[in-house]
């Protein structure tokens, strides 16, 4: 294939295509927000894997995902789990508890937003008009943050 030429920095030499169930999109589309925030250091995320982690052994051990007994208990897991993620942000990226990175801090964050802003605008566009909502970040298109141009996608079925 020929190298298109585009206005933004980076040259493409290959497209491709990838097929996905529903239900593929909505993981890959949730694994790219996910990724680019973490690479932002937006502690939120990672707390939130954190806290999944914690649950999920919890579960195995006691039959339930909250449990006062098990290793403190929720809510001292969610403290130690909050406060990691402070010293975490400050020792990595520098930040304070209440600052955070964002668009643009990082080209592969951006571009996995692009991603994720595209394949969720997909998933609205195909929701029954019933269980749409016209308010949401959702049903706007993606717009573009990183060099790459926007990925395109279509309902196949």
């Amino acid at each position: 294939m020929k190298k298109l030429k585009l206005k933004n920095k980076s040259d493409v030499e290959y497209m491709y295509n990838l097929k996905l169930t529903e239900k593929q999109a909505k993981v890959l589309s949730r694994a790219c927000d996910v990724y680019s925030r973490l690479i932002c250091g937006q502690d939120r995320e990672y707390q939130d894997l954190f806290e999944a982690a914690w649950e999920k052994r919890c579960k195995e051990a006691t039959g339930k995902i909250m449990d006062d007994n098990f290793e403190g208990g929720w809510h001292r897991m969610r403290e130690d789990a909050e406060e990691l993620c402070k010293e975490i942000k400050k020792k990595f990226w520098g930040l304070d508890w209440s600052s955070l990175y964002g668009v643009k801090y990082d080209e592969t964050s951006d571009i996995l937003f692009d991603l994720h802003q595209v394949i969720r605008h997909q998933l609205w566009l195909d929701r029954p008009e019933d269980k749409k909502s016209h308010y949401t970040v959702d049903a706007s298109e993606a717009m573009q943050f990183a060099q790459e141009p926007l990925a395109t996608i279509e309902k196949i079925k």
